[in-house]
């Protein structure tokens, strides 16, 4: 009789005892949500772009004044687009239809109708376009693709390092080896809100994201500072370390640093990111970071390449 009832009480369930809960089905999700996290914040910056550029065209534009036509995102003005070939193109100064879509934060349709190499205003940049009709197309990154007929040319005017090997490279796939002339002038980011207010955003936005996340989690989380060395390489980093972020400093300190100083100030707030991230990477080996916490910092890592493609 001890016998059965001692096999009995093997074989049932204790009561304090629960099963773990399976998360096999969990385990793909986080990966999940953090690409779509990322193509999230890339549509952000397109959108971002794209309303700076067309508002800053709407209000005044530079040198030369050619009738803007805005459509927006693509994909809702399809026909629009596939009739612009048929418009009467007859403005003395020329006519330019833009809009953006997944892969571009503008693209221009432009007549010019002034002569060859007279200057249109395209927002961050004035660039000089041959007569007749061509296709200036923006890619994140601050690089941009002149198109017509059969000729092409490439080039970058955000001064960044991943930008001149993007356009190095898309040249070298044919996209813009032609010798169409694409010649270029930008504009001062003082006068541009579309060249300063995407690196404001760059540079403060996650800055304030990374120091909650420190404040919040451990300082495990400073790992996710290691945002700001791709951005460093990918972006004009005297632009996003110093003249556009405390441009508001220097106005009201009355200091005009010399270009010398501006490249190493910028290469020295680079280098305190990139410690301060190998910090927080040391915390992390120590545990001191919540379980979500690597999904966060792989988010941060990744966010450069998600601004720049």
């Amino acid at each position: 009789m001890a016998t059965a009832v001692e096999g009995q009480e093997k074989s049932s369930l204790y009561p304090g005892e629960k099963k773990r809960p399976f998360r096999g089905s969990q385990r793909p999700l986080r990966p999940l949500l953090l690409l779509a996290g990322l193509a999230v914040v890339h549509c952000l910056n397109l959108f971002m772009q794209w309303t700076l550029i067309s508002r800053e065209l709407a209000r005044k534009p530079s040198f030369h004044s050619p009738e803007y036509t805005f459509l927006g995102f693509s994909s809702l003005h399809r026909k629009e687009l596939a009739a612009i070939a048929r418009l009467p193109n007859s403005a003395p100064a020329g006519r330019v239809f833009a809009y953006f879509d997944f892969l571009h934060p503008a693209v221009f349709l432009a007549w010019n109708n002034a002569g060859a190499g007279e200057f249109f205003d395209l927002g961050p940049v004035l660039v000089a376009l041959p007569a007749g009709a061509s296709r200036i197309a923006f890619l994140p990154g601050s690089v941009f693709l002149l198109a017509q007929g059969g000729r092409s040319a490439v080039r970058s005017f955000g001064g960044s390092i991943g930008g001149d090997i993007r356009a190095r490279a898309l040249n070298r796939d044919g996209a813009g080896g032609s010798d169409l002339s694409a010649s270029f002038v930008v504009k001062a980011a003082e006068r541009s809100p579309s060249l300063r207010v995407p690196y404001l955003v760059y540079f403060f936005l996650p800055l304030v994201l990374i120091v909650i996340a420190v404040a919040t989690s451990g300082a495990g989380m400073a790992a996710a500072f290691f945002y700001y060395a791709g951005m460093f390489f990918l972006f004009d980093f005297e632009k996003l370390f110093v003249t556009v972020p405390l441009a508001r400093l220097f106005d009201v300190l009355g200091v005009e640093l010399p270009a010398p100083w501006i490249k190493v100030l910028a290469v020295c707030m680079a280098l305190s990111f990139l410690a301060a991230a190998v910090y927080g990477l040391l915390r992390w080996k120590s545990r001191e970071m919540p379980p979500s916490g690597k999904w966060i910092v792989c988010f941060f890592i990744l966010l450069p390449l998600a601004l720049f493609f």
